[in-house]
């Protein structure tokens, strides 16, 4: 499983690089970011769900990290736009608390 570090990582790419294959991991990363902070969605698997329980609150710069990196991939398509939007919603109220 994931660790902060490798969270982070995993959102860089997105944003240093956008594309469908760097898109998928940093959907699940930005998503373990939100659910660590109170906002997860409202099917997570049991897995993540038991991460984000045991791992806390997020750094503020992941959940900056996080948005940015949504951002990015939501610019790679009118797909990628639609699918994230709740995701997106979500990282914004958590970067706005």
């Amino acid at each position: 499983m994931m660790d902060w570090k490798s969270l982070e990582k995993t959102l860089a790419a997105a944003c240093d690089e956008p594309s469908d294959e760097t898109a998928e991991p940093a959907v699940h990363a930005a998503e373990l970011v939100a659910a660590t902070a109170g906002e997860p969605p409202d099917e997570l698997s049991d897995d993540a769900r038991e991460w984000a329980e045991t791992h806390g609150i997020p750094p503020e710069e992941l959940v900056e990290l996080a948005c940015r990196s949504m951002k990015c991939v939501a610019a790679l398509s009118d797909d990628w736009h639609a699918r994230l939007n709740d995701l997106r919603f979500r990282l914004g109220d958590v970067a706005a608390a």
